[in-house]
């Protein structure tokens, strides 16, 4: 028997005495007979998660806000570089996921759960306001052995402050004589699983679980009995959204040798524990397998040949799912569509049904947003770079359309987040967020209002001889029978789109810096889309000619020149945090673009914070967020020298709210920012 990931969370895994170190190995027999095979309609395929794993051990990932949070006595020398050192101790990191749900950047997840001992398994709660995990026994900071010597293992929990988690307490089964650890909450947040060597069980190791009674407290624990625990160790379990499958890893059970990955669904417990078979186990330890809401990628820990380190991360993805892993539950929702003014049904509206991220993106799907850089009207060398949503029909083809009642259908799976979109011609789109809660009625309706009157106006800015498109041109209509005045601009393409609303003759002015302005009568007609090419030339007129006048043109139209400060305001950080999320990432992936479109492009990347808190504090935490911003544009590709990244902390702020001054959140908010200093642009790459 191997018990040797047992020790892995205490003081150089040798304070436990059940078991050898990862480099031993169990004789193993690898006939397919000594357990329940399970063939999957399609192989998974298995990936080490090279950007996160180092040459010590990392292991015991569980996903957390748009990421994961993982193990590791593996620590980065610099946050600019790859090269790692062993620790002594195993602290928590995280990892944003990608749109493909591979981790990206891995950073330090909390000073305050990060202690000088080691910390273990964490789960969350479904809001990722709670954490459980576990850490060494500790008293007062300082490490504790029970009677014979050993330093047990507890489970802790803390609640998310406004900069890092606080109030952490130790929940009350834990003892001094034995360990409770590898905490897993339940979607609901009712029961927690774990694993225990407390007196009366199975084996040394066992897997309990308890449940969260009406005022808080937690049930005494209940051991899971012989049909999952045997007389070997059970560690790492690991429970699906729908609350009826287990997954965890074992020694027993007719392994195919050391730590092997099982799945059992309590509800059918005579139907046996199932071996996941290979590949997710190997003739070495596999353990701490983890599986997203889809139950078609995931996550485990293995020692297998031909890792980065002792222990690594491995990613999987199934994409029919587990065979015998039950689909998450899902509810019938009907989504009726009426007109808000006459309360009528809408037959025929067009239905569509995405996943939004925590911070309001759709998830995985870059594509669905446009950047717009912004000229700032008070600043002429500033810009203002925004992430935008597509109108609903540029999102692709409709989910769903309703029937003559105004009704459509769709299956929602419970707890999960959905952003529902109605369209129809004519009215404006309509969205609601929606979630699927117990005992939430299954029905919700959007109600769509006519659209305002729009005469369409759309075109594109151009210089006047080699046709480059101009972006950021600035477009004045004015209205000439009421004076009327609506302001545009041409996007990084050059193009304009806007709706006016009046009909009849507009003065149109076009400006650009570096060209001559452009005047002209346009005239805008009900149901009419009105399309204008719109040449402007350049002020100064040189003498060059054929490929130098092209250049000089092209550098004019250049959205962006040397000096210009663009700003992103509307990113959502987390209070307190330095990791990136979604909203930074997709800010920054706009940023990355650029530098790929102009390769001769140099920056200053500075971050800034708002007053709450404390100053020192809020230096320290932007220029964190500002070398985390670096370190991710030189993983995309961007070459470190064109990079320089500072922070200010609250010392620029942009509007009243300094210390003692009472602001909303919102007003707030605008000095929490990025501020991207444009060096150098140089020449743009032409696309052919």
């Amino acid at each position: 028997m191997n018990k040797k990931y047992i020790i892995l969370l205490t003081p150089l895994f040798l304070l436990l005495a059940v078991g050898g170190a990862f480099a031993q190995q169990s004789s193993k027999s690898k006939s397919k007979d000594r357990f329940r095979e399970k063939e999957q309609i399609q192989p998974p395929r298995i990936r080490n998660a090279a950007e996160i794993n180092g040459p010590g051990i990392d292991f015991s990932p569980c996903y957390y806000d748009e990421g994961i949070v993982f193990l590791s006595n593996s620590a980065k020398t610099g946050l600019a570089d790859r090269r790692y050192i062993d620790r002594p101790s195993f602290d928590m990191y995280y990892a944003l996921l990608d749109g493909n749900e591979e981790p990206m950047l891995r950073s330090a997840f909390s000073e305050e759960i990060n202690s000088s001992l080691n910390e273990g398994q964490a789960t969350f709660s479904r809001d990722g306001k709670t954490i459980f995990f576990t850490r060494n026994n500790m008293f007062k900071g300082v490490q504790k052995a029970d009677e014979s010597g050993k330093v047990r293992m507890k489970i802790y929990q803390a609640r998310l402050g406004r900069y890092d988690w606080e109030n952490v307490q130790e929940l009350p089964f834990n003892n001094d004589s034995y360990s409770c650890m590898h905490p897993c909450l339940s979607v609901d947040g009712q029961k927690l699983y774990f694993t225990s060597n407390m007196p009366g069980g199975i084996g040394e190791y066992d897997l309990y679980v308890c449940e969260r009674s009406d005022d808080g407290s937690w049930s005494v624990p209940v051991n899971l009995g012989p049909e999952i625990n045997t007389d070997q160790n059970e560690i790492f379990p690991f429970i699906t959204i729908g609350g009826n499958t287990l997954f965890f890893s074992s020694g027993g059970h007719n392994t195919l040798g050391g730590l092997d990955m099982f799945y059992v669904n309590l509800d059918k417990l005579a139907d046996g524990v199932v071996n996941l078979n290979e590949p997710f186990n190997s003739p070495t330890d596999d353990m701490g397998l983890i599986l997203n809401e889809d139950g078609t990628q995931g996550f485990f820990t293995s020692d297998r040949p031909g890792g980065h380190g002792k222990a690594d991360i491995y990613s999987f993805v199934v994409e029919n799912g587990i065979e015998g892993i039950e689909k998450p539950p899902a509810d019938r929702v009907t989504i009726v569509v009426t007109d808000g003014r006459t309360g009528m049904p809408i037959p025929r509206a067009a239905i569509r049904i995405l996943q939004p991220s925590d911070d309001g993106f759709i998830s995985a799907q870059n594509d669905f947003y446009e950047v717009d850089l912004a000229p700032t009207p008070e600043s002429p060398n500033s810009l203002s770079l925004r992430l935008v949503r597509k109108n609903a029909d540029e999102l692709g083809n409709p989910d769903n359309y309703t029937n003559g009642a105004g009704e459509a259908y769709a299956d929602f799976v419970m707890y999960r987040s959905y952003l529902v979109l109605a369209s129809y011609d004519g009215y404006q789109t309509a969205e609601r967020l929606y979630s699927v809660e117990p005992d939430k009625g299954g029905a919700l309706t959007l109600s769509l209002f006519e659209e305002a009157v729009c005469h369409r106006m759309t075109g594109i800015v151009s210089t006047d001889k080699f046709n480059t498109r101009i972006p950021n041109a600035t477009l004045i209509f004015t209205h000439k029978s009421s004076s009327q005045q609506i302001t545009a601009h041409t996007d990084v393409n050059g193009e304009y789109n806007l709706c006016l609303p009046l009909d009849g003759d507009y003065l149109l002015q076009v400006k650009r810096e570096g060209f001559r302005t452009q005047n002209l009568t346009v005239t805008a007609t009900r149901g009419k889309s009105v399309n204008n090419s719109i040449r402007l030339e350049p002020v100064e007129l040189t003498a060059a000619t054929g490929t130098d006048a092209e250049k000089t043109e092209a550098m004019l139209a250049r959205p962006l020149q040397d000096g210009y400060i663009i700003t992103m305001d509307k990113i959502r950080f987390e209070p307190g945090k330095a990791t990136l999320n979604q909203s930074a990432v997709r800010h920054l992936d706009a940023i990355v673009e650029l530098l790929q479109r102009y390769p001769e492009m140099e920056i200053d990347l500075t971050m800034h914070t708002d007053s709450r808190g404390d100053a020192r504090a809020n230096q320290t935490l932007s220029e964190e967020r500002a070398s985390n911003a670096r370190t991710y544009l030189i993983y995309k590709g961007i070459e470190a020298r064109r990079v320089n990244a500072f922070g200010k902390g609250e010392s620029q702020l942009r509007n009243r709210c300094a210390d003692g001054v009472l602001c909303s959140d919102m007003e707030h908010e605008l000095n929490n920012r990025i501020e991207v200093k444009v060096r150098k642009v140089g020449n743009l790459i032409k696309t052919p």
